[in-house]
């Protein structure tokens, strides 16, 4: 089983929440090698904002 809707209310399948629940593991270990922002809604770090749901940058 797939979710469709991401927690936010998007329908895109790229964001971090909607890729863990459907288990696409290699897709999250792709977008993670070196993350520059973070969720402010789940905390899940990702190289790229559009890839989170309310993304924000790490700051260093």
């Amino acid at each position: 089983m797939t979710t469709a809707t991401c927690r936010c209310g998007a329908t895109t399948h790229s964001h971090m929440c909607m890729l863990r629940s459907n288990g696409k593991t290699e897709e999250i270990a792709r977008i993670t090698t070196a993350p520059k922002f973070y969720c402010f809604t789940c905390g899940a770090e990702a190289n790229c904002a559009e890839n989170l749901c309310e993304p924000a940058p790490i700051e260093a």
